[in-house]
């Protein structure tokens, strides 16, 4: 991780950070500013005044006055990039500072409009130890858009399909990745299976990357009704599946380990392969660590869709 942010303290954050020698708060709130200064300070305006909890704003150096932004936000911590960063380095950075057993991530826009904590950190409590919980996703016509993502395999490609999620059910849903990068994440967690890949520059393939790990490794990703954000200007969410730099070592990673009679084997994929992530993900780490392979879980998803 390159040290490419500075990081602006409120008096709340170095108070939580005392305590944190004792015991560790419950939530941090990261709010990635995607959006124009003002949508910012409406957006941050409502996280003070209706979410009791730690708020860390996540932006550029060059989109804010930060003394002026720290006037008004006193009790806000802001944490500003020098260069462009993806959301994937921004979510790392947030969860290395934030010093809390859990991290909510949003956007500036979105609005979160259920955020039930009973519920959600319940889900999060559950003996299967989730490393997160999703978001359902709502457009500006109020609208639930197709948020649950499932994996599938074609050619030897990675490809995923969407659905709605079941409103009628008040449980947990299986989703592959979480979209965006929002949700609520399990902190200690997420930094033991290492996070977001720095190395995918994208915030598609981040997102996809580290679900896949999750999932493998043995720990799931639930969407639930009891946290919902509406995206107030946007009928449509369309993720840019470009194969940009980095792609291919998600596909290594995804597809590489192969379980034969019960043990993990490293094979060599035809295409879409990363020598280095082979080397340095998959033989030192990945292929001991696994408790599915790939083709494993689509074949799980296939046979609980039949199952309904």
């Amino acid at each position: 991780m390159l040290n490419n942010y500075r990081i602006y303290r409120s008096r709340q954050d170095l108070e939580q950070r005392i305590r944190t020698l004792h015991d560790n708060p419950l939530l941090a709130v990261g709010l990635l500013d995607v959006s124009t200064a003002k949508r910012l300070e409406e957006t941050l305006s409502w996280y003070v005044q209706n979410l009791g909890y730690a708020i860390h704003v996540i932006t550029q150096n060059d989109k804010v006055d930060i003394h002026l932004m720290q006037e008004k936000f006193p009790s806000v911590t802001f944490i500003l990039f020098t260069s462009e960063a993806f959301s994937g380095e921004k979510i790392n950075v947030f969860a290395n500072e934030c010093k809390t057993n859990y991290f909510l991530v949003v956007r500036t826009d979105c609005d979160l409009i259920r955020f039930d904590g009973l519920k959600l950190f319940a889900l999060l409590d559950r003996k299967d130890h989730p490393s997160m919980v999703c978001p359902v996703l709502a457009n500006s016509a109020r609208e639930i858009v197709p948020c649950v993502r499932i994996p599938k395999l074609e050619k030897q490609s990675i490809l995923c399909g969407c659905s709605f999620p079941n409103m009628l059910d008040d449980t947990k849903v299986d989703t592959l990745y979480p979209v965006m990068g929002l949700g609520l994440y399990d902190r200690a967690l997420f930094q033991r299976l290492r996070g977001y890949d720095e190395q995918i520059h994208s915030e598609y393939w981040q997102v996809l990357d580290w679900g896949i790990r999750c999932w493998l490794l043995g720990y799931p990703l639930y969407l639930t009704q009891a946290l919902l954000v509406q995206f107030p200007t946007r009928l449509s969410l369309i993720e840019d599946l470009t194969e940009v730099e980095g792609y291919k070592r998600c596909c290594t990673k995804a597809l590489t380990v192969v379980q034969v009679n019960g043990k993990n084997v490293a094979r060599k994929i035809k295409k879409d392969y990363d020598r280095d992530a082979m080397r340095q993900e998959v033989k030192s780490r990945l292929l001991w660590l696994q408790k599915q392979d790939y083709r494993h879980l689509v074949s799980f998803w296939v046979e609980s869709e039949e199952s309904l």
